[in-house]
């Protein structure tokens, strides 16, 4: 589902990071851990399309996105990648339930208030889908932004230090969350972190 051949990522023609080798297959989970000024988020924001490979090719679900450029590229990632940011980049101005709504209105899929709904449910939030982001707390924030990388029922969910800020409860809830969402829809998670606290959540 997911191939990396010969992958040099970096920032105009610096390379910062480079993976010789790597494959998942559906539903398979990935760890990258690394100290902070590695390149973890180099690497995620190419896997995710958001960076263009300096070398080397990513495919996912047989879809080389290297060859895909403007609004394809946008939404092709916008339908097989949800990407939790390390900043969380929550909308201010509208509500949990609108900014999970986002990420299906950025993809250009039909927007589904049900099944945003349904997530914030699972994620143990939905008394506050009609609340602005600012009046939540880290860790509500980190689920809405969970639900939002969900909706869309991505192959691959990215995730950028997703509980480094957390405490150890907080961390271990919201890794439940992430393995219980990826296993309903046969995703793999994609983390980056310097968090050794969920190591053991990981075989790859």
């Amino acid at each position: 589902m997911l191939e990396i051949h010969q992958l040099k990522a970096g920032y105009e023609d610096k390379v910062i990071v480079e993976v010789p080798q790597l494959s998942l297959s559906t539903g398979e989970h990935c760890l990258i851990l690394g100290d902070s000024g590695s390149g973890k988020t180099t690497l995620l924001c190419t896997l995710a399309g958001l960076l263009t490979p300096l070398g080397g090719e990513i495919t996912v679900n047989s879809q080389n996105l290297g060859s895909l450029r403007g609004s394809a590229l946008d939404a092709f990632r916008g339908r097989n990648i949800g990407m939790i940011y390390q900043t969380l980049h929550m909308v201010s101005a509208l509500t949990v339930l609108e900014n999970v709504l986002l990420a299906q209105y950025a993809a250009g899929v039909v927007q589904d208030r049900d099944k945003a709904i349904g997530l914030l449910e699972q994620l143990g939030i939905a008394g506050k889908k009609d609340d602005k982001p600012e009046t939540l707390s880290q860790g509500q924030q980190q689920r809405v932004a969970i639900a939002r990388a969900a909706i869309n029922s991505p192959l691959i969910i990215v995730g950028d230090e997703p509980t480094s800020a957390l405490d150890d409860r907080a961390c271990e809830t919201v890794m439940g969350l992430l393995l219980q969402l990826a296993a309903s829809s046969n995703a793999s998670l994609v983390i980056a972190t310097h968090d050794q606290r969920i190591k053991g959540h990981f075989h790859k």
